[in-house]
């Protein structure tokens, strides 16, 4: 590689830093990523637990965050930084792949489009283990292909430690494992490598021991809930694709026709690379059916859960823009600017539009308005976390009562009763209402009970003040 070539590769990289940098706290945090705050720094004891705890995902992920937080603080900044890096280093693992598969040119386009791609650039903006996921994925493929090719048993080591690393980073990175299955049936030179590629994967028994069984535990629980409604393969496949070209917001249909055409055309313009096919649209589709299977037992399926496809649908993409410029070169530049210049406007929608809830200006809001006889009310009751990391008090709050069900609704007012008694009013603070008070049954009794002096609205989050009638505190007397 020419230094010239170098440095366009570091000057791309240096581009995705900056990207991933913008507006890194433009968003309000929501609740997941203060729950890697919270586990984060937790007694030594509760960290270790959840290595074997049932239902736990990502414990070597709040290990990995707890001494940086304990170094950087626990700001917002602080929080998310870690993502940058993790979402940076993607861009040049993505180069190395592209390079292998699709030579020179297809690994700098495959580095452009993810340094530009909204969906990586969300999640490598966030305080959870998504952007991590990526480039720990790109770094186990490309080990398992080295270990393949046959350059040295340090490569089975490598391959080894870090795919068992992680199990514990997400638990569905065990998907993986599949996709590398894949390849070497589509390999004919790697198949007589193939007991090798056994004996390593029977060796990963071991680590993902304590994983298998709250696994199975939770799968063979028929009273289990993961909360995650079922989604049919076709609309998961759906879903997948487009979030993953466009990111978080939404958009035009029309836009997404410049992506489809670069898809496409990898399939079915020459020249045809049949089994590089098999393993990009393996890399892709695989994990999404195999985690459709296990929807069928247990809804599991978010987006953000397979991520670390994208990957995949980045070089197919690449792929795609080659087999056109082959043919009319005109026609993939102007697809591929299209593709660019719509994910960069994605990307600015991000930073720029609430997405999450905004529990950072409610509590800016609440806080000082808040006084003496003043009950503070989370609906859902789980919010209380994120908004008290903004507004941490001291001051009176509760978590409102569970109504989505009997007997737990027909007790609403009872409980409503006993938490405000004494009370001169509520900020009634609600985001996600509907897991907790579908029906709403919880403003309806304030509605009855008191009455409604301000109101206000931010993304997905509403406060309301109720004042009661008749209250005498020291501030009223």
């Amino acid at each position: 590689m020419s230094a010239r070539e170098r440095i366009l590769l570091g000057f791309m990289v240096w581009v995705g830093w900056a990207w991933r940098l913008t507006g890194l706290t433009s968003q309000s945090l929501w609740r997941d990523e203060v729950d890697t705050l919270r586990f984060s720094l937790a007694p030594w004891p509760q960290v270790l637990a959840r290595f074997t705890r049932p239902g736990e995902n990502g414990p070597l992920y709040y290990l990995l965050m707890r001494p940086w937080l304990q170094g950087a603080g626990h700001s917002e900044f602080a929080l998310r930084f870690p993502s940058v890096w993790w979402g940076t280093l993607a861009l040049p693992l993505i180069f190395l792949w592209g390079h292998k598969l699709l030579g020179y040119r297809g690994g700098l386009l495959a580095m452009a489009l993810l340094a530009v791609n909204p969906y990586h650039g969300w999640y490598s903006q966030e305080a959870r283990m998504y952007a991590l996921l990526v480039a720990l994925m790109l770094l186990i493929f490309w080990s398992f292909q080295q270990a393949m090719e046959g350059r040295g048993k340090r490569w089975w080591g490598v391959w080894w430690l870090l795919t068992s690393l992680s199990f514990y980073i997400h638990v569905l990175a065990a998907l993986a494992l599949p996709v590398q299955a894949l390849w070497v049936l589509v390999m004919p030179a790697w198949r007589r490598r193939g007991w090798q590629a056994l004996l390593a994967f029977l060796a990963l028994g071991l680590p993902y021991v304590p994983l298998i069984g709250w696994q199975w535990t939770l799968l063979t629980d028929v009273h289990f809930r993961t909360g995650h409604p079922f989604v049919p393969l076709p609309r998961m496949l759906t879903i997948l694709w487009m979030v993953q070209i466009q990111g978080i917001p939404g958009s035009s249909p029309w836009w997404l026709a410049a992506p489809f055409f670069l898809t496409a055309s990898a399939f079915f313009l020459p020249p045809f690379r049949p089994r590089l096919l098999a393993r990009l649209s393996g890399g892709w589709l695989l994990p999404p059916l195999l985690l459709y299977l296990i929807t069928l037992f247990t809804p599991l399926f978010t987006d953000r859960y397979l991520i670390w496809t994208l990957p995949a649908l980045i070089l197919v993409l690449s792929l795609g823009g080659l087999q056109v410029a082959r043919q009319q070169p005109l026609i993939a530049t102007l697809a591929l600017m299209i593709l660019v210049g719509f994910q960069i406007t994605q990307g600015v929608r991000q930073i720029t539009t609430p997405i999450k809830p905004d529990l950072r200006a409610a509590a800016a809001y609440v806080a000082p308005r808040r006084q003496e006889g003043d009950l503070t009310l989370f609906l859902m009751p789980y919010i209380h976390h994120t908004y008290r990391y903004y507004d941490p008090g001291p001051y009176p709050w509760a978590e409102a009562p569970y109504a989505n069900r009997e007997p737990d609704a027909s007790l609403v007012p009872q409980r409503l009763a006993q938490i405000t008694q004494g009370y001169r009013g509520v900020w009634l603070i609600e985001s996600e209402a509907a897991f907790y008070d579908r029906q709403g049954l919880i403003p309806a009794w304030f509605d009855a009970h008191a009455r409604l002096v301000e109101e206000a609205a931010w993304n997905q989050v509403r406060v309301r003040y109720y004042r009661f009638p008749g209250w005498q505190g020291a501030g009223d007397r």
